[in-house]
Formats: structure tokens, sequence, C-alpha cells
């Protein structure tokens, strides 16, 4: 797990208004470890074209799989996807039709490595986590697939112009598909908006709407 950027700070160390606390890093490896994978490695990479070309060569080197979270954009100081291609790094895909986490990124490493780098506000980054990352994980493990989970939205929603992974609180889950409650965050930064939820829902692009009863797959945390 690889997280980048200047402004991200430790929890509990000073952090001034312009900064960011280093959450996504603690988020990946919980939600890795909940679900199997213990043995996971942490580190943070400042906004350094040279050190992280450095550094990301050594740790393809040294894993099977790396979980980059932050600089895959357009932005000034987004230099991973430029680095991981100078490293070997094939570029399966980059931006998928999707929110949040349009700009997520994946590419194969020259030893077959899984490269996943993932968009850095902790919606986004623990949306993919689950919907992309573990799953390709399991299936590179061999791992026989789970059956889906399916859930109803209780209530109508407005549409959607591109799939959208909406977090939802469940209400039922003995039932196929079990009840679900909508808990949309206010935008792919309101990391405190998953507090209470159970996963998310993957809603098709749908813009009428959605009725209420609308049945969807369901993803856990």
């Amino acid at each position: 797990m690889i997280s980048t950027g200047d402004e991200l700070i430790e929890p509990g160390e000073p952090i001034a208004d312009h900064q960011v606390r280093r959450s996504n890093a603690y988020a990946v490896a919980a939600a890795l470890q909940l679900h199997g994978f213990t043995q996971v490695d942490d580190e943070h990479l400042r906004d350094d074209e040279a050190l992280m070309h450095r550094r990301l060569g050594v740790l393809l080197e040294q894993h099977d799989a790396l979980v980059l979270s932050g600089g895959i954009s357009k932005g000034r100081f987004d230099f991973v996807p430029a680095t991981l291609k100078a490293l070997g790094v094939e570029e399966i895909f980059s931006q998928v039709a999707q929110r949040p986490g349009r700009p997520m990124w994946f590419g194969v490493g020259p030893r077959g490595q899984l490269v996943f780098g993932l968009p850095g506000n902790p919606v986004s980054t623990l949306i993919c986590l689950i919907r992309f990352v573990l799953p390709a994980l399991r299936a590179a493990m061999l791992c026989q697939v789970a059956a889906q989970e399916r859930v109803a939205i209780d209530h109508a929603m407005s549409g959607r112009k591109m799939t959208y992974f909406m977090p939802v609180a469940l209400r039922t889950a003995a039932a196929s598909p079990g009840l679900a409650t909508a808990k949309p965050p206010q935008g792919s930064g309101d990391f405190l908006a998953l507090a209470g939820t159970d996963g998310f829902a993957e809603l098709a692009p749908r813009p009428e709407g959605y009725p209420a009863g609308y049945a969807a797959d369901f993803y856990r945390w």
C-alpha cells in the first residue's frame, strides 16, 4: 500500500489548513486485512519524481501487487502513471466511467505484478479497493468466486448518467435481495459519511432515476 502526496500528515501530528490526514493507507490496510490479506506493507512517497521512480522500482521487485493512492490524475505533481510506465509497467486502462473513482488506473508489471492506481479521495479509494482490487487479488490466487450479493433500495433516487457506487446501510439482509437505505456522501472526500454503512450498491447508468425497490449488486466493506 503506497500513499502519495506532500499534503498528507500522519494522525496525531500537527496539521496546517492546507494539509490532510493520511487516512487512506490505514483504511486500505484495514480493509485488506479484514478480507484475509494480512501481509500488507505501507509506504508514503512525497511528490518527488526521482524519489518516486527509485522507490517504486524497489517495491515492484519486492511485491506481487502494489496499491497506490493518489497521484494518478492530471495535476502538476501527479507523477504516478508516467513513473510506472518508465519502470516497465504496461498500462491496461486509465479512467473508468463511474463515480466515485473515475481516475482509476491499472497496469501490469514486467513480472506480472498487479499495479492499481486509486484516486486520492478517501471514498473513491475505498470503493475502488473493494470493487476492483479485492476481486483481482482473489482471481490471481484462483480463489472460488462467491455468489454476488444483491440489495433493493428502499426509496426512489434521482438518476445517474454513469455507473454510481452508492454507500448503503442494510435494513434487512435475510431476504434476497436484502433491503438497504442509501447514504450518499457529500462528495468523494466525505470519509465520515461511510460510518454506519455496510457497503455500497452498484447502480447502473439510469438517467430517468431509480424507483423504490430497485435491485443492484452489493459489495461489503
